[in-house]
């Protein structure tokens, strides 16, 4: 456990000194006899049991899986109901680990303090499931299905946007492509405008990636595409509308930093 003079350090530490007065999670098994969605794609997931291993201090539960962003605390020793992991969230405590496990009560602790199997070469403990995983085969996405693929004028799609728009298509694809989604992407306004998701820390299929404006060679009002893949290289492959032909699909593959976010909805 690192040293109360390292921890006041930290902007955030994952573990905190047992004085602090915070809500507290733990005192009982988090996991419960039904499922829970998988925070990335709603799947329903049964829980897996594990301990909270820190030493004598409290686990700070994440927001999202990274420091920063605490939203309560879970005791040493307590039992926790896992979820799902991902192996590319933040570090923490100058630990080189990138692994978080998603909790059944909401939020994400560092993979470190918790008694879940040994990680693999992959970053992932054997037997958890991967934030994500479809239940089932997913549908294919097929962008010419969009309603609207010639449109020149300045007509309304019934959602809040402009049919041709990049924000009409993106919200279009998330839609209909027949993944599981907790949020509508349905009237948020101009592309810098769309906050009301879960902003993933790395691409994934199925995700909108959000340009600020002015960002990369977006306009003033920021541009959103759709993720159809990504690539064993990093790079991410995007379907797209009014970007660079008026109102009309663009398909092109970018670095994983060209977008300013991954958006989940």
């Amino acid at each position: 456990m690192p040293s109360p003079r390292i921890l006041n350090a930290l902007l955030t530490p994952v573990i905190v000194a047992a004085g602090l007065v915070a809500p507290l999670l733990g005192a009982a098994p988090a996991s419960a006899a039904t499922c829970r969605p998988d925070p990335y794609n709603g799947v329903c997931v049964t829980p897996v049991n594990y301990t909270v291993v820190t030493g004598g201090g409290k686990l700070a539960v994440q927001k999202t899986p990274k420091t920063g962003n605490v939203i309560r605390y879970a005791y040493n020793s307590s039992t926790v109901g896992v979820i799902c992991q991902v192996n590319n969230g933040g570090t923490a405590d100058a630990k080189t680990s990138t692994t978080w496990d998603a909790l059944s009560g909401g939020g994400w602790v560092y993979d470190v303090y918790l008694s879940t199997p040994a990680l693999g070469s992959d970053g992932y403990s054997p037997g958890i499931r991967h934030c994500g995983t479809a239940a089932s085969p997913i549908p294919t996405f097929s962008p010419a299905a969009y309603p609207w693929p010639a449109q020149d004028g300045w007509v309304s799609d019934g959602h809040g946007y402009w049919q041709g728009e990049c924000v009409s298509f993106a919200a279009w694809a998330v839609r209909t492509d027949g993944r599981a989604h907790t949020r509508t992407p349905d009237f948020l306004g101009n592309a810098n405008q769309w906050t009301a998701a879960h902003i993933d820390p790395a691409p994934q299929a199925g995700d909108v990636a959000q340009w600020d404006g002015g960002w990369n060679g977006a306009g003033s009002t920021g541009h959103v595409a759709y993720v159809t893949a990504v690539n064993t290289d990093g790079t991410v492959a995007v379907n797209e509308y009014n970007w660079g032909n008026f109102h009309r699909l663009n398909i092109r593959t970018i670095t994983a930093h060209t977008p300013s976010r991954y958006l989940h909805f």
